[in-house]
């Protein structure tokens, strides 16, 4: 493998991959290449920011291969199902968007019958599709420069409040209650209090039953 994917060799390139994700997942080889055509294109950029148009397998190649995460901003995931991404400097706005070009894929039956899920992935071979995609590497991809319209790469600073009911800060835009207090959850809670908080450090818990520190999510009211 004598050649170089966001400035590491073959080999590197899909240890990097399996470190971070893993293992070798060809979706993450795609988006390896997609990064490196990217950051060709864009050669010097000094505040950049990412969209992926996907939440699958590209987040962690942009995570991997350059400075953009989700925790810091300038990461945003469109859940729009596209083998495609955009990489820009967020100062200027200007950037390149990456896609899998599917006219140019077909010549490449193991690339075009992977991206369009006509081959159950326990009949698809792994390494097989892995050295396909590196062979072809910019080859089946095609870019555009795009200026960014919308701003994902700067995070607004919230006013923040206390939720009435679970005593959690939460962005006060939400409303009166933080979104699982208004029954947004993505968890289940139990219709039973439970207490919340442990002893406070340095101080020795003398029995598990509640006693009069112990916090309690407010679905319920506390013992007498």
């Amino acid at each position: 493998m004598d050649f170089k994917i966001c400035d590491k060799g073959g080999k590197e390139f899909l240890m990097a991959i399996e470190k971070f994700h893993g293992w070798q997942a060809p979706g993450m080889v795609m988006g390896g290449l997609m990064v490196d055509l990217a950051l060709e294109l864009l050669d010097t950029f000094s505040d950049p920011a990412a969209v992926v148009e996907t939440h699958c397998f590209l987040p962690d190649a942009v995570q991997l291969f350059t400075p953009c995460t989700v925790g810091n901003g300038r990461l945003a995931i469109l859940n729009w199902g596209k083998m495609a991404l955009t990489l820009y400097d967020n100062t200027t706005s200007a950037g390149y968007r990456i896609w899998l070009d599917l006219i140019k894929a077909r010549s490449i039956p193991s690339i075009y019958n992977w991206q369009m899920h006509l081959a159950p992935m326990q009949e698809q071979r792994a390494e097989r599709l892995i050295m396909d995609m590196l062979t072809a590497g910019h080859s089946i991809l095609s870019w555009r420069a795009v200026p960014i319209t919308k701003s994902f790469g700067t995070r607004i600073d919230a006013t923040m409040a206390v939720c009435p009911r679970c005593d959690e800060a939460y962005p006060a835009i939400q409303g009166n209650r933080c979104l699982s207090c208004q029954g947004k959850t993505y968890f289940e809670l139990p219709e039973e209090t439970v207490a919340i908080h442990p002893p406070r450090s340095g101080q020795a818990s003398k029995s598990l039953l509640p006693g009069p520190d112990t916090l309690y999510c407010a679905l319920s009211p506390p013992p007498d």
